[in-house]
């Protein structure tokens, strides 16, 4: 397989291990928990057929059935082929979903500097709730105390479930930036990179990566990749850090009302 076919095929089978039902779809098939209604990751429709002639419309009024038929008030499908993703985008943006393309970057390089990864170490689900919380009491899709309460739950099960490790880079003894490594033993995910908005622009994303980085490494993982959203600033420190970009898959979104 390429690079690109094993992250696919990673990213796919951790979250076909977490899905706790699955609803067919003439496009595909939803993955659900719906112990998690609001946890977009947890519960979406998968499209992979009949990617050729589908619009943008027929998704959409398949999302309603399978998503809305269980009761879930938000709207999310994934789209793994990029072309097929740039084609859809403008219909989904005419039906007021967000379209947002995500670029697969893999570690193919070494950094373009060695980072201070001194203040980073391994941390647990109960050390990083704090951090979480003050993000996504700006985050305009976390509406309320119950839907924090979810993404938290979800964190801990996805660390029970797979091999998730976190880490967290502190500052006096505060949890300041952190990364997700998700493994299958010779694959390996660095993901949900964070740093806190009052402690940026330290270099805290770049030590936070690069000890993850340097784990999946000793970890003896012989491909390591990461997500950045085409569209946003982070994927050039990504690049800096030595990883490449190899191809791109999409997620189109639409909220449930406030």
């Amino acid at each position: 397989m390429t690079e690109l076919e094993r992250c696919i095929e990673f990213i796919t089978r951790m979250a076909d291990r977490l899905a706790r039902k699955k609803e067919p779809s003439r496009y595909g098939e939803a993955l659900l928990d719906l112990e998690f209604p609001d946890v977009w990751s947890r519960n979406y429709l998968f499209a992979t057929e009949e990617l050729e002639v589908v619009s943008a419309e027929e998704l959409a009024l398949e999302a309603d059935r399978v998503l809305g038929g269980a009761g879930l008030g938000h709207r999310k499908i994934e789209v793994f082929e990029g072309d097929v993703g740039a084609r859809l985008e403008a219909g989904f943006r005419n039906l007021g979903w967000n379209p947002e393309c995500a670029v697969i970057m893999v570690a193919r390089r070494g950094p373009d500097r060695l980072a201070d990864t001194s203040a980073v170490d391994e941390a647990a689900v109960d050390d990083l709730v704090p951090a979480w919380t003050e993000s996504w009491e700006t985050d305009p899709a976390v509406l309320g105390g119950d839907v924090a309460r979810q993404l938290v739950e979800n964190k801990r099960r996805m660390g029970i479930e797979t091999d998730t490790r976190f880490f967290a880079a502190r500052v006096d003894g505060e949890v300041a930036s952190y990364c997700e490594l998700y493994s299958d033993g010779r694959t390996a995910q660095i993901e949900n990179v964070l740093t806190l908005e009052r402690f940026r622009n330290r270099g805290l994303a770049r030590a936070t990566v690069s000890k993850a980085l340097q784990e999946a490494h000793r970890g003896g993982h012989d491909l390591i990749f990461l997500l950045a959203d085409r569209d946003d600033w982070p994927k050039e420190l990504y690049g800096k850090l030595g990883f490449d970009e190899v191809g791109t898959i999409w997620e189109f979104v639409l909220p449930r009302p406030k």
